[in-house]
């Protein structure tokens, strides 16, 4: 009799076969399944790949009717079990009776346990199981961790179990009774969820600070001395009367003298080790969304670059051996940074607050070379290793230098700052720090200034969430888990509540969200949610039972839905009021009627409420909608701003295709086939290129992000592309529209 390993994924089950037999491993099929098996000493072994839970929960068909009146039945109801995957259960029991042993390897988790615990009630299995338990794939790490089996936790799996039934109740009472009392059904139907919901009111919230702030005027008084900008003392000014008094007091003066110059030795102290918050968070900073983020790191994990990604440890363990992970990174792209590193640090790590047992802070467990990873990949593999470098570098030492200075009685300061050691802030990527020029001023001495100005300015509202910001906000006020944060922010973007980043709420989340507000303290808020994951933590840690915390729930849930339909009427009218409030964007030019924005198969379109309906244009797919008061020039409609972060609002007419907007989108005629090049937008913004005749023509051209382009009307000699002037503010540059053109490329030579 041989050991059967069960692994969560194909390519785990591959590293662990690979592994721990060298290299020498069969495929063999069992049912619909295929076995990689492998001799080790005397035994042989057998590793099963899932696809994650092999369980799906789901209610029973006599309640799949969507109705008001059997809410209550549902939530009372108990979950049924369905087998995802068709045959799996006949390979299983198969197995069973082949194997004297089964070692559960899936990822160490609350969801892993549970997938290996579901894996051996199928099996019917009740002795002989034994528990591996790995952060990285690495051979060394898989060596050790089946060389020391452990026990399946039953109770960190029972927690995962207890979500699933949660989530399921609630997602599904919650979901179906606001789609229905709103009557937005099929594919319109409003999804609300425990964590989703509460995660979407504080956007909601923040939204609606952002719309009510008034803005208050302040002033800045400024001078110029030895090229450096020096402030008032006494800034922010808080009417411009008295700013244009005091700066009528310095234009009676034009020298200064040096008051005081004090120097002052700080740090920046490097980062702490990566949490799945904190990775996450970062990354986006890079640009990858949250979601694309965690797909990338769980794929790196699994073909053995990354430990384990889902970790909220912020001290690396002590058994971690820093010089072999930096000597791992000796053999890759960051040789350099490594040997520079090694010289000038004592290696010893920075911690947080947080220390865990489960898995070590994120960390590279293999060396690479540039050319193995690209795009995001490599992006992401950068961020990890470079983190890793930056907990074990020295902090940042900094020195700033504080002036102040008297001129015609009134003080002014500034502070000079460089960085005498940049430690850690040589190897990592994110660093807000930048160095302010020294004017070389000395005590006492006596100079003249310049450019005497007032500068008015007004206060701010509070800043929109990043995706990034959102996790943290989550992870402070208990909303999920490290494992599902960051798919409670995608299901937002996918339901339609939510766009950009930072995060602007649609007309949907806005009128979701307020419903709940107004109406559902339990839904909205997250203290329910946040006491829920409590409990859930008390079931994996084995004072609680999973059995009690789910009565618990329906009790809760049951006594909140009470209230939901009584104040259904209520909910109804705040949901359509505020949707209707947050599409409005004018009035129609032929009815007077308001004009809307509206959604439907991931298009907007701007449309009349009127009886008539005469008035419909479709939208540009991303960017906020303003519409202006101004007329085209040339159909006499009224014009749009579409604004998209990183560039400048474009303006232009809402009928499409009025000659206003194509007349500046049209570059000229494509080489290839005779269609028209025509400036185009991917899904998530990226401009391009592209020909008119696509698909039957394919040329794309890649440009800038930022800045203007401008047809000419005029082709390259070179290459018969259309020429373009790429405006970047002042600066102007006449070229090639294609990126690849000769002219082009050996100009950059």
């Amino acid at each position: 009799m041989g050991s059967l390993i069960i692994a969560e994924k194909a390519n785990v089950a591959l590293r662990i076969a690979t592994s721990l037999s060298d290299g020498k491993v069969n495929r063999v099929k069992v049912g619909s399944s295929t076995i990689l098996r492998f001799q080790r000493g005397d035994r042989e072994y057998s590793v099963l790949s899932l696809r994650g839970h092999i369980i799906e929960l789901d209610y029973p068909k006599e309640l799949s009717s969507w109705r008001i009146d059997n809410l209550k039945e549902l939530i009372r109801a108990s979950p049924i079990e369905n087998i995802k995957v068709r045959g799996l259960d006949y390979t299983l029991k198969k197995l069973d009776q082949e194997n004297s042993e089964v070692i559960v390897a899936t990822d160490y988790d609350r969801e892993g346990e549970l997938i290996g615990v579901e894996t051996l009630r199928l099996m019917e299995r009740t002795d002989g199981i034994r528990r591996a338990r790995f952060s990285a794939l690495t051979k060394y790490d898989l060596i050790q961790s089946f060389e020391n089996l452990a026990e399946v936790d039953y109770n960190l799996a029972g927690s995962a179990e207890a979500r699933g039934v949660i989530d399921l109740m609630w997602g599904a009472a919650l979901t179906r009774f606001f789609s229905v009392t709103t009557k937005r059904l099929g594919g319109e139907f409003i999804s609300v969820g425990r964590v989703q919901s509460p995660t979407l009111t504080i956007l909601v919230e923040r939204e609606t600070e952002i719309r009510e702030f008034v803005p208050e005027k302040y002033y800045e008084l400024s001078i110029v001395v030895n090229g450096v900008k020096f402030n008032y003392d006494g800034n922010p000014i808080k009417n411009k009367e008295e700013a244009e008094r005091l700066l009528q007091i310095l234009s009676n003066s034009n020298s200064l003298v040096v008051k005081d110059k004090n120097d002052k030795e700080r740090k920046i102290y490097r980062p702490i080790p990566f949490s799945t918050t904190e990775f996450l968070r970062d990354a986006n900073r890079l640009g990858v969304s949250v979601e694309r983020a965690m797909a990338i790191a769980e794929t790196l994990y699994q073909h053995g670059k990354i430990s384990y990604p889902r970790t909220d440890n912020t001290v690396y363990p002590r058994t971690l051996s820093i010089k072999s992970i930096l000597s791992n990174l000796s053999d890759s792209y960051l040789k350099r940074e490594v040997e520079h590193l090694i010289d000038h640090s004592k290696l010893s790590p920075s911690r947080g607050r947080i220390e865990t047992t489960d898995h070590p802070p994120i960390y590279p467990t293999s060396s690479l070379k540039k050319s193995e990873l690209k795009g995001d990949y490599f992006k992401i593999y950068d961020l990890v290793a470079r983190r890793f470098m930056a907990t074990v570098a020295e902090n940042a030492d900094i020195l700033d230098t504080e002036y102040a200075v008297e001129a015609a009685g009134l003080r002014f300061v500034y502070t000079a700052s460089k960085a005498v050691n940049r430690g850690w802030m040589e190897y990592y990527p994110i660093v807000y720090y930048q160095e302010k020029k020294n004017p070389e001023l000395t005590a006492g001495d006596e100079i003249g200034f310049t450019e005497p100005k007032i500068d008015e300015k007004q206060t701010n509202p509070p800043p929109r969430f990043s995706q990034g910001s959102l996790l943290e906000k989550m992870e402070k006020e208990l909303l999920g888990t490290k494992s599902t944060r960051h798919e409670i922010i995608q299901k937002l973007y996918d339901r339609g509540f939510i766009e950009g980043n930072p995060i602007r709420v649609k007309p949907l989340g806005m009128a979701m969200g307020e419903s709940l507000i107004l109406n559902s303290e339990a839904v909205a808020r997250p203290e329910m949610t946040a006491k829920l994951e409590q409990e859930m933590d008390q079931i994996a840690g084995g004072t609680k039972k999973k059995e009690e915390v789910v009565a618990d729930s329906r009790t809760i849930l049951a006594g909140l839905l009470d209230d939901l339909i009584n104040k259904s009427d209520k909910i109804n009218e705040k949901f359509y009021e505020t949707l209707r409030l947050e599409k409005v964007v004018g009035k129609c030019p032929k009815c007077g009627s308001d004009l809307i924005i509206d959604y439907k198969d991931n298009s907007r379109f701007i449309r009349c409420s009127g009886p008539s309906n005469d008035f419909f244009q479709f939208l540009p797919r991303t960017g906020k909608i303003e519409v202006t008061d101004e007329k085209c020039p040339v159909c006499g409609l009224f014009l749009i701003k579409v604004i998209r972060r990183g560039e400048r609002p474009e303006t232009r007419c809402v009928d499409n295709r009025c000659s206003y907007n194509t007349s500046r989108e049209n570059f000229g005629k494509c080489p290839s086939d005779g269609g028209n090049l025509v400036l185009r937008r991917s899904k998530m913004s990226t401009r391009f290129i592209g020909c008119s005749n696509y698909p039957n023509c394919k040329v794309t051209l890649s440009i800038p992000q930022k800045g203007d382009i401008i047809p000419t009307n005029r082709k390259c000699d070179v290459d018969d592309f259309p020429i373009a002037i790429f405006q970047y503010g002042k600066n102007q540059i006449e070229q090639c529209l294609n990126p690849k053109c000769k002219s082009r490329t050996d100009s950059q030579h």
